[in-house]
């Protein structure tokens, strides 16, 4: 079958984040979905440069893999990245992300979600971060060129927190609401743009909550090959003590489509 290969490849990814998986809240998945629409299987490599703010400092390198498969009414994708880089000798970022994702259209409106997404971040104290949801998605517009959407989750969270200088380590579990409204937006035979917002309160305590915003801009360059640059802020209302509540990162990719 033609989709054999984009479902080795995503096993590729799998074992590879079993591996080693080494980030903040629900990664925004909008991006690879708006793909999806217009190729039902594909695979993505992409690498990228990256200049930040926040608890980390400067650019880094980052390298990414994402792969989707649709069959109606089931689409599943995933996304691997991994972040490294040093300044002057010392290392300024070290993170990495694996999130999984299967979708069940009932309708053109409504959609079933299930999700698991396991991180790490050294400058955000987070040894592990692992995630799993399920919830509901909303197509408010769907046209060719114009999605309006947004979704709710319920999201149990499980992290370990690791030492650093005189805050010790620590591990907990809770569950989160998670709460998106985005868009994507086509121009045709250019790329497309896509926005989206997540609030994420924990259910027990509401005041501790997390934001986090993307917006990413694909451009086609040739058939394989496109051109990405993202905005992606992120803020925790509650951080990890020693790690500041905001970070902020501008990222210029190039991917390569099969």
């Amino acid at each position: 079958m033609r989709w054999r290969p984009v479902l080795t490849a995503l096993g590729a990814a799998l074992a590879a984040a079993a591996i080693s998986t080494e980030s903040h809240a629900q990664v925004n998945a909008e991006a690879l979905r708006s793909a999806l629409r217009k190729n039902p299987n594909f695979l993505w490599l992409d690498g990228a440069i990256v200049s930040r703010a926040g608890n980390s400092y400067g650019g880094s390198l980052s390298a990414g893999a994402f792969g989707g498969v649709t069959r109606p009414p089931h689409l599943f994708f995933d996304k691997l990245t991994s972040e490294y880089g040093t300044a002057n000798s010392e290392l300024i970022v070290a993170k990495s992300l694996l999130h999984l994702r299967y979708n069940y259209f009932t309708t053109p409106f409504l959609y079933l979600e299930v999700l698991a997404q396991v991180q790490h971040d050294t400058f955000r104290r987070i040894a592990v971060r692992d995630l799993y949801g399920t919830g509901l998605r909303f197509n408010w517009i769907r046209e060719k060129e114009l999605e309006l959407f947004s979704g709710t989750t319920i999201v149990l969270e499980q992290q370990a927190i690791s030492a650093s200088g005189p805050y010790p380590s620590s591990s907990n579990l809770w569950a989160r609401s998670s709460n998106y409204a985005g868009v994507n937006i086509g121009f045709e035979g250019v790329g497309n743009l896509t926005t989206v917002t997540y609030l994420q309160p924990r259910l027990d305590r509401p005041k501790d909550y997390r934001l986090l915003h993307e917006t990413v801009l694909t451009l086609g360059i040739t058939k394989r090959l496109a051109a990405k640059i993202s905005v992606n802020l992120t803020y925790d209302h509650e951080p990890v003590p020693g790690v500041l509540p905001a970070d902020l990162e501008v990222k210029n990719s190039l991917a390569v489509k099969f």
